[in-house]
């Protein structure tokens, strides 16, 4: 005898006594016979060899593909018979007892060549299973089968007779649309639903309530529960409230009921209060009664030692530290146990596998209705919308509202069932006018809910109330921030009474632990935001009281710093780094600009504002925001009384006036801005102005007002020192001789300026500088020395994330490939440009860059 690896196919010819009523014994003889032969002829070319023969046959294989390649083959040689046969086939892969037979025992009937071993009862449970025609595969078998073109399903674990573990059953085919569930097997199992799948188990003891909805959009996140459940002994899903964790964790448990033969258990634990009772509450669900001598505890522990469970500890967060010794305790005492927690923080017990339940992914704007169909927020949305109005349907027309609904609902579960219960009464398109009160809105979920579930308040409200004091405080000043945060923000705003400084970070760690703040550390610097449901709801909480006005001030004033280090650092080498930090925090920004212009703050502080963000807007094509806010200021009283903020205003928008076209509005706030700076006498204020007129001037075709504006600036700022002014007053100038048509003057202009900006490290008129360079060079010929000083200028660009200079040079880099012949490239360079220009709303620019596309497509 040896013990060896081998593959055994086991095949069963269904419905064999009906052939013999229907066909007597001579045709039934007849037929037997032909499903012989070619079950016989059909062994060489796959390598196989008979065992045993009954109404089917036991076949031996060295590999599983031999073994599948037959059992297909032998299911197509079958329906070829008249009449046809139909039959069963089961494969698994492990190790067998071979015994030879004597040729004297064969002689007396005995088979050449016997089978034992686990590896063909297996083989037959697995073929039980099937029905005609199918062919499944033990998770073995399957597993060693490799890589194919054949179709392959899984039908999930099944818990055989005689066989101590449950095993994968699968089935493999050529065409999927044929592969089906199996039949139902032996005596003592049956074929359940789970969610929307059918899957064999044994009659298993649980608890586990029945779910009225289908288990749609957590397939993956349910997969990989599962496949950790299977290896880590206590998993614990994390996540805010509303979010599913107690959805997914019961249907994670009902799937793997066939690994837990001795049960599954859930407890529920959101009714306690008390985390004593914990312990008494395990104890009634699993039936166990106290014994004398020992705690419950004890009892319990001494119960579970020898049985393979699995116990669902729902909603823990309350009860945490019972919670963590009550599993603690039973992980020590029961190895075989599994525990599969859910709670809005970990329980923080050794080995513990934390699983974060996030929001739905959220679908793309530009996302089709195929896509949309996909989309596992659309999903859940849909068909919970179904069950309130069976003719609700995902339409064109309907898909925008449907996928700016989800967008908004941040791809809660719970908010999507609650918004989808308001079709009843709205179109989509109404729910997301009323969402700026969400939680007025969503309220009302079905009666079986918890309270706590039945609104979206209430399931805020839950976990807000197991805050510390100091901790709701923290994250009501959260709730005035926008978009994100980092540390330094958090200390500086919420880090005072009744909160101390070094508060801050634990109690943010802990608000982030319990799921109520997310950490995004991807980037350099670590971030922290909130959800907008979570955000809204801070937010509220913060408006109700009176830490309101104070946490509102210093938002404002912490965000106006930070803009002023910008400004300054923008006319530096980190003009990149800067534009990058500002971008960051826009948010944060108009959140705080939008309050001091509702009077929450001193609307001059809006005006500060707008001459700290002046260069970023310009830069980066916000000129139309940053003029909308200055028309704002510049409407309120406490701007027009006050010359020096009047004049500011009128500067900052002159200057993203002027940005965009709009030179008779520039020169015109510019001419007023210049009297009452004058009449205030700060020398850099006048000189700065006149400079700004000078360009405001040209563009009107002024180049004598624009000569003697900028010549007095330039003055000013050589006497007072100011560099990067002499740096802009030398640009200037140079564009005034070049559009006067004096080259020569305006490229020496130019030259000094390009030297002096270098040397500053000022990115912005570096870059612009040669620009004007390189338009002069194209100008005169020079082809080669154009291409250079415009490739400076890209580079300079990109590296201080101008985009709008980089707009300018890329229409620039089109036009010289024009010139030059080289049509495909300056067909994509002008189109870019002139969508960036149409994105900033740089009239002259898209103009010119319009012509420029025309220019082309006539010599195209």
């Amino acid at each position: 005898m040896s013990d060896v690896e081998r593959v055994l196919l086991l095949t069963d010819v269904v419905d064999s006594t009906r052939r013999v009523e229907e066909l007597g014994a001579q045709g039934a003889a007849d037929l037997w016979a032909a499903h012989d032969r070619v079950a016989r002829d059909l062994l060489p070319p796959w390598r196989g060899r008979e065992i045993d023969k009954t109404d089917g046959m036991l076949l031996m294989f060295d590999t599983v593909p031999d073994a599948v390649g037959y059992a297909l083959a032998y299911h197509r040689a079958l329906t070829a018979l008249r009449p046809p046969l139909s039959a069963r086939a089961g494969i698994h892969a492990g190790a067998v007892v071979l015994r030879e037979n004597s040729a004297a025992d064969v002689a007396r009937g005995a088979k050449p060549l016997e089978v034992d071993g686990l590896a063909k009862p297996t083989a037959a449970r697995v073929m039980a299973l099937a029905r005609g025609g199918q062919t499944l595969l033990s998770g073995s078998a399957a597993q060693a089968l490799g890589a194919t073109a054949l179709a392959r399903s899984s039908h999930g674990h099944w818990a055989l007779k005689g066989i101590a573990e449950p095993i994968e059953i699968c089935e493999v085919g050529l065409d999927a649309a044929a592969l089906s569930v199996p039949a139902d097997g032996e005596k003592g199992y049956r074929v359940v639903r789970v969610g929307e799948r059918w899957l064999p188990v044994q009659e298993i003891p649980n608890n586990l309530p029945q779910q009225a909805n289908a288990f749609l959009g957590r397939e993956q996140e349910l997969a990989e529960v599962k496949a950790l459940l299977e290896r880590s002994r206590l998993v614990t899903l994390v996540g805010m409230g509303g979010l599913g964790k107690t959805r997914l964790g019961l249907q994670a448990a009902a799937e793997l009921l066939p690994l837990f033969p001795q049960g599954v258990w859930f407890l529920d634990l959101a009714p306690l209060r008390d985390g004593a009772l914990v312990v008494s509450e395990a104890a009634q669900v699993l039936d166990v009664r106290a014994e004398p001598g020992r705690t419950l505890l004890q009892t319990l522990c001494a119960h579970l030692k020898s049985r393979r469970l699995l116990i669902v500890l729902d909603n823990c967060e309350h009860l945490i530290e019972a919670c963590a010794e009550f599993a603690g305790a039973l992980l020590r005492a029961a190895p075989q146990l599994r525990l599969l927690a859910s709670s809005r923080e970990s329980l923080h017990v050794a080995d513990e596998q934390i699983y974060p339940v996030l929001p739905l992914p959220l679908p793309r704007a530009s996302d089709g209705i195929a896509e949309l169909a996909q989309s596992t927020a659309v999903r859940l949305f849909v068909e919970r919308a179904q069950r309130h109005k069976p003719s609700y349907a995902l339409t064109e027309r309907e898909a925008p509202a449907v996928v700016e609904l989800v967008a908004r609902l941040e791809g809660i579960p719970l908010a999507l069932e609650l918004a989808a219960a308001r079709v009843r009464a709205l179109s989509v398109a109404d729910i997301n006018l009323r969402l700026k009160d969400r939680f007025r809105l969503l309220a009302g979920g079905g009666r079986g809910l918890q309270r706590r579930q039945q609104t979206l308040r209430e399931a805020v409200d839950w976990s807000y109330d197991l805050l510390g004091a100091g901790e709701q405080v923290l994250l009501q000043r959260l709730g005035a921030f926008v978009g994100g945060f980092d540390l330094a923000a958090a200390e500086a705003i919420c880090g005072r009474e009744p909160l101390e400084l070094f508060e801050v970070i634990d109690m943010l760690a802990s608000l982030v632990e319990k799921s109520l703040v997310m950490l995004d550390d991807r980037g350099a610097e670590p971030r922290y935001r909130m959800l907008e449901t979570i955000r809204d709801y801070a937010r509220e909480k913060l408006l109700g009281g009176d830490d309101a006005a104070p946490t509102q001030a210093g938002h404002g004033l912490y965000y106006l710093e930070l803009a002023k280090q910008a400004n300054r650092g923008l006319a530096g080498a980190e003009q990149g780094r800067w534009i990058a930090q500002l971008e960051l925090e826009l948010d944060n920004l108009r959140e705080a600009i939008d309050r001091a212009l509702a009077g929450a703050l001193d609307a001059v502080v809006a005006v500060k504002f707008a001459v700290a963000l002046q260069g970023f807007w310009i830069l980066r094509g916000y000129a139309t925001e940053g003029r909308r806010i200055v028309k704002a200021a510049l409407a309120r009283p406490e701007v027009q009384q006050s010359d020096r903020a009047h004049a500011h205003a009128l500067y900052v928008g002159a200057a993203l006036a002027q940005s965009q076209g709009d030179h008779a509005q520039a020169r015109q706030m510019l001419e007023v801005c210049l009297a009452l700076r004058r009449g205030l006498g700060d020398a850099f204020d006048i000189a700065a102005t006149l400079s700004t007129l000078s360009v405001a001037r040209l563009s009107g075709g002024d180049a004598a007002g624009a000569r003697a504006c900028e010549t007095e600036a330039l003055a000013i700022f050589r006497r007072i020192g100011a560099e990067v002014g002499v740096a802009i007053g030398l640009l200037h100038l140079g564009q005034i001789e070049a559009w006067a048509g004096d080259a020569d003057r305006a490229r020496a202009g130019l030259l000094e300026c390009q030297a002096l900006s270098a040397s500053l490290a000022h990115q912005e008129v570096e870059g612009e500088c040669e620009f004007m360079l390189g338009m002069l060079a194209h100008e005169a010929g020079d082809a080669v020395g154009a291409r250079g000083h415009l490739d400076r200028a890209q580079a300079i660009c990109r590296a201080g994330g101008d985009r709008r200079g980089e707009a300018r040079v890329t229409a620039g880099i089109g036009r010289l490939d024009l010139a030059a012949g080289q049509l495909e490239a300056a067909r994509a360079g002008l189109a870019q440009a002139v969508r960036a220009f149409r994105a900033y709303e740089m009239r002259e620019e898209l103009i010119a860059g319009l012509e420029a596309l025309s220019a082309l497509h006539a010599s195209a």
